[in-house]
C-alpha cells in the first residue's frame, strides 16, 4: 500500500523521502549525488531565472563543460518536479511549464554558445539580399511548440535561416553548410548520451522531406516546400510551431501561416483528419495498445486531433485559434462555441 499524499506545509524532508520511496529514478540519482535536491529548495517550483543562474555565463566553457552543466541542470529540474508532483504540490501547469522552460533555456543557451564558436571559426554568415548577419531560427514543434512538454517527452525541432549567402571567400562556408554544422552541434549538445545522461532526445523528422531532408533550410526553401510538397498531415503538425530562437520571428511566422490556415472556413480538413485518425487507430490495434493513454481511444492524441481540426477549419477566420497550446485553444474554442450558440438563440 502506497504512502498517503504529502499535504501542503509538510516538512520538506518528508517530500524528498516520499520521492525516494516511490521513484527508482530519484533513489538512483540522490544515492549518487545527494546535493541534487535539498529541503531548502524543494518547497518552491524551479523557476526559469533559477535555471539560467545555475548555468551561469558560458563564455569560458568548452563544449564538454557545457554538456555537463546542461545535464546537471536537467537532473536538478526533473528531481524537483518529480518530488513536488509526488507530494501533490505541483499542478499539471507547473510540471509542463517547468519542463518547457528547461527545454527553451537549454536550446537558447546552446545557441548563444555555438553562435560565438562557429562565427569565430568560419566567420559570420551574411545574407545575399540583406547583407546582414544571419541567425539560426529554432522552431519548436509538438508539445514543446505548444508549451506543454512533459517530463518523458522528446523535443521536435525544425531549423531554418533567413537567406542564402552571396559569394564567399575561399576559407568560408556557404550559409547552408554553416547552418548544417550549427544544427549538428546543437543536436549533439542536447541529445548526446554521456556519463551524465542527456538533456532531451531530439526528433528532427518534422523538417521538410523528413529524415531525408537537410537539417537546416532557408526561409525560401521552407516556403517552396510548403507550396509544392506540403502534405495535409503537416498542416496539423505546423499548428504547433513556435519559434524559440531567432531575430526574424515575425517573418517566419508570416511564412508558415498561409500553409496552415486557409482564409476561408476550411471544411476539407474533415476528410484529412479522418484519414489520419484511421491510420492511428490501425497502428494502435496492430500494436495492441488500446489502453495507451496517448494513442488509445479517448487518449491525448484524439483530444489533440479534435482541437486541431477546430483550428484548421476556423483558424483562418478566427485569429485567436492560431495558438499552439492545446489548453489555450480548448478554452478559446469553448468561448467561440458559446458565443455562436448565444447568437443563434438570439435569432429565434
Amino acid at each position: 500500500m502506497s504512502p498517503s499524499k504529502v499535504q501542503p506545509g509538510t516538512n520538506a524532508d518528508a517530500i524528498i523521502s516520499r520521492a525516494t520511496e516511490l521513484s527508482r529514478f530519484a533513489r538512483r540519482l540522490l544515492a549518487a549525488e545527494p546535493g541534487l535536491l535539498s529541503a531548502a529548495n524543494v518547497v518552491t517550483a524551479f523557476s526559469a531565472e533559477e535555471m539560467r543562474a545555475h548555468l551561469g555565463a558560458t563564455g569560458s566553457m568548452d563544449e564538454v563543460m557545457l554538456k555537463r552543466k546542461l545535464r546537471d541542470l536537467r537532473k536538478r529540474v526533473m528531481l524537483r518536479v518529480l518530488a513536488r508532483d509526488l507530494a501533490g504540490l505541483a499542478t499539471l501547469n507547473e510540471v509542463i511549464a517547468t519542463t518547457t522552460a528547461l527545454a527553451d533555456i537549454a536550446i537558447s543557451t546552446s545557441i548563444a554558445y555555438l553562435e560565438c564558436c562557429l562565427e569565430a571559426e568560419y566567420g559570420a554568415p551574411i545574407g545575399k539580399d540583406s547583407g546582414t548577419t544571419q541567425k539560426l531560427h529554432v522552431i519548436a514543434m509538438g508539445k514543446l511548440g505548444g508549451n506543454e512538454l512533459n517530463v518523458s517527452s522528446d523535443i521536435d525541432l525544425v531549423f531554418a535561416y533567413p537567406e542564402e549567402a552571396g559569394e564567399r571567400g575561399a576559407n568560408r562556408l556557404s550559409n547552408h553548410e554553416f547552418f548544417i554544422r550549427y544544427a549538428r552541434r546543437l543536436i549533439a549538445l542536447l541529445n548526446d548520451m554521456t556519463a551524465d545522461g542527456h538533456v532531451f532526445r531530439v526528433d528532427m523528422r518534422l523538417r521538410p522531406f523528413g529524415a531525408d531532408g537537410p537539417l537546416a533550410c532557408s526561409f525560401g526553401m521552407l516556403e517552396s516546400y510548403f507550396i509544392t510538397h506540403g502534405r495535409e498531415w503537416e498542416r496539423y503538425a505546423w499548428i504547433k510551431a513556435r519559434v524559440v530562437c531567432g531575430d526574424r520571428v515575425q517573418e517566419l511566422t508570416d511564412l508558415v501561416r498561409p500553409f496552415v490556415f486557409r482564409r476561408h472556413f476550411d471544411y476539407s480538413a474533415f476528410d484529412s483528419l479522418r484519414d489520419l485518425h484511421r491510420e492511428v487507430r490501425r497502428e494502435v490495434e496492430r500494436r495492441d495498445i488500446l489502453d495507451d493513454i496517448k494513442l488509445g481511444p479517448g487518449g491525448i492524441r484524439e483530444i489533440e486531433f479534435i482541437v486541431q481540426l477546430f483550428q484548421l477549419v476556423r483558424g483562418g477566420h478566427d485569429a485567436a485559434l492560431r495558438e499552439p497550446s492545446t489548453f489555450t485553444v480548448t478554452a478559446v474554442a469553448g468561448q467561440i462555441q458559446f458565443a455562436s450558440r448565444h447568437r443563434s438563440a438570439g435569432t429565434h
